[in-house]
């Protein structure tokens, strides 16, 4: 909530985006009341036949400041409030919050560039599930400092097992694991029925909840579309057309590839991720039990589950980083890259192991030989009991490090 006010000091539209269901208009309710807003809804039917019958008709009654809930249901209203805001300058006009993020795509960011601040909502973070404020320590490697000491009993692969089956949306925090399927097999059947028909008119709609399957089989790898696109008897193109659309709806998200230089031999994709543990757990059919021990599922839903964790955090961080991922052709890789603005580097392998070995950290160690001493840290995230060194600039940090 502070960002939300904060960048309401000083800029004319903030709009907060995340997935559906993450609590984006109980958020912007809370704002828009505290700063004397008019509320609208584009799920009440008739604001949103106004809203696409005429935009800029609409913007005008809003009076001065409004927020407005549900912004993908009129995407022409994004560009009446452009025109709106560049007439009448002031900051604070307008909060706006929507479950897919319009400025992906090139007219709209294009034109509101300088006019518009996104404030990022995901599902609960841990930290915010445990009611506990931000770590601090992501900042302090940056300035020198080592990891944090940790002491833990949450040990091996069955300590978080629940957690990540469970996810962080609220709706589904306290339900039971039943109850939980049912909420997540009505959320995908809301995505195909309601929120993609807003923002496309694509051929197959059915075919994304079993893409979203085969996404989730391959969460936090390097994704082939080939493949899937051959199993699913479409074209390559169309697959990569609906992935994106599960980007933009917040479903996914993808993590750039980090290279030393553009002369680097590196692998340039980016890894998949499908946004909430819970929601890949439900995809993957994958009960606590089964996280826990199915070593086909464990490695999977604990990196990606760690690098939502990440993703979520980072943002409000003072650093603020650039998340990235690495993987060289010769198969070394690092699950996150961690880049500053003077090019600083951390390198985080994330393993559900509680004793990480030789190999669990070859892919740091040779980062640290690419990087040197741009390289400040390496740091396995697992589920040890307590922080130890691993080597030169490198440690074994408890995974709780990303709440206590």
């Amino acid at each position: 909530m502070p960002q939300v006010i904060e960048a309401l000091s000083d800029t004319r539209i903030v709009t907060v985006e995340g997935p559906r269901q993450a609590g984006k208009s109980t958020l912007c309710g809370i704002v828009a009341a505290g700063q004397g807003m008019r509320a609208v809804t584009l799920d009440d039917p008739a604001a949103r036949r106004a809203a696409n019958e005429d935009p800029t008709g609409f913007v005008a009654g809003l009076g001065d400041r409004a927020f407005v809930d549900e912004v993908q249901r009129a995407p022409e209203l994004v560009l009446a409030l452009k025109t709106e805001v560049d007439r009448d300058q002031r900051p604070g006009r307008f909060l706006v919050s929507g479950s897919a993020n319009l400025l992906l795509s090139p007219t709209i960011g294009d034109s509101l560039a300088g006019r518009v601040e996104r404030v990022p909502l995901r599902p609960f973070s841990q930290s915010e599930l445990e009611r506990k404020s931000l770590p601090q320590w992501l900042d302090r490697i940056w300035e020198g400092d080592r990891p944090p000491d940790i002491e833990t009993t949450a040990i091996g692969r069955a300590a978080h097992a629940e957690r990540i089956a469970r996810g962080g949306f609220p709706a589904v925090v306290l339900r039971t694991p039943r109850r939980r399927r049912q909420w997540l097999q009505d959320y995908i059947a809301s995505l195909v029925t309601r929120d993609v028909p807003d923002l496309a008119d694509i051929r197959r709609p059915d075919l994304l909840p079993v893409l979203l399957r085969h996404l989730a089989a391959g969460s936090g790898s390097l994704v082939a579309l080939r493949p899937i696109a051959q199993a699913l008897a479409i074209d390559e193109k169309t697959v990569r057309t609906y992935v994106r659309l599960l980007e933009l709806l917040h479903i996914i998200v993808s993590i750039p590839a980090w290279t030393p230089g553009a002369v680097a031999r590196a692998v340039r994709a980016p890894r998949i991720v499908i946004e909430d543990s819970g929601l890949l757990s439900f995809l993957l059919d994958a009960s606590p039990e089964r996280i826990a021990n199915d070593d086909t599922i464990t490695g999977r839903a604990y990196e990606s589950w760690v690098t939502t964790e990440l993703a979520r955090l980072i943002p409000h961080t003072e650093t603020a980083p650039t998340i990235r991922h690495w993987r060289s052709h010769h198969g070394d890789e690092v699950d996150i890259v961690l880049e500053d603005r003077r090019g600083r580097l951390i390198g985080i392998e994330i393993k559900a192991g509680a004793s990480p070995g030789r190999a669990d950290l070859r892919g740091i160690r040779r980062l640290r030989e690419l990087a040197g001493e741009r390289l400040l840290a390496g740091l396995v995230l697992c589920t040890a009991r307590q922080t130890l060194p691993a080597g030169d600039r490198i440690w074994a940090v408890p995974i709780e490090a990303l709440w206590i």
